[in-house]
């Protein structure tokens, strides 16, 4: 099912590596007899195919193999949060709502080979752990094969890929500021991503914006 998307709100696929950067915990969805199978995946950019994104699936999961025959969607959540209408500016009697960057791809996941499993699971750790985290060498080689089978790596190619970038574009530009100074001054992680994401909206030329 497409994505409702207002003309104000579309947005590109340049803009997926900024939601991936925000969230890369995913939710994907394959179609199944009777109901869906969802499951939630961390995804990141695959370094030899810039269209596509890497993740993984225990091998227990039946998900693991449905997603293998049927086209699925990964939905990708960015930046998002509260806006109160007291951050408005201009006077106009306007009502609460929530901002928020999506992106749904839709396309087919194939499972990768061992050495790219491998690749994938070093990415991901070198990712979150930093240069002097944890590496996988910790890991005894019986104990990481064992481990490594218990797992289905995964890439996957989207087909369509559709975002909305719900960032106040169809307000008033001094209450889109009031808004941005608003979050910037509450000051969370999440505030100043999601007022970084506004002001990226803004740039002339964005689509949308």
């Amino acid at each position: 099912m497409p994505l409702y998307i207002p003309p104000a709100f579309a947005g590109d696929e340049q803009d997926v590596a900024a939601i991936l950067g925000d969230n890369p915990l995913a939710m994907l969805v394959t179609p199944g007899e009777g109901e869906p199978w969802i499951s939630h995946v961390v995804v990141q950019p695959d370094p030899d195919n810039a269209a596509c994104l890497l993740g993984h699936l225990a091998s227990a999961n039946p998900h693991a193999q449905a997603m293998l025959v049927s086209d699925s969607t990964l939905v990708l959540q960015g930046a998002h949060g509260y806006v109160s209408p007291a951050w408005y500016v201009s006077g106009l009697p306007l009502v609460p709502t929530w901002n928020y960057r999506v992106a749904h791809l839709t396309g087919r996941a194939e499972q990768v080979a061992d050495e790219a499993l491998d690749a994938l699971l070093a990415q991901l750790v070198s990712r979150f752990e930093g240069k002097e985290g944890w590496r996988m060498t910790a890991v005894p080689e019986k104990a990481l094969a064992a481990m490594r089978r218990g797992i289905v790596g995964f890439r996957f190619r989207p087909q369509r890929v559709e975002v909305k970038n719900k960032l106040s574009q169809n307000r008033l530009p001094e209450d889109v500021v009031g808004v941005m100074t608003a979050l910037t001054q509450e000051g969370s992680p999440e505030s100043l991503r999601l007022a970084a994401a506004m002001r990226e909206a803004l740039k002339p030329g964005r689509r949308g914006g």
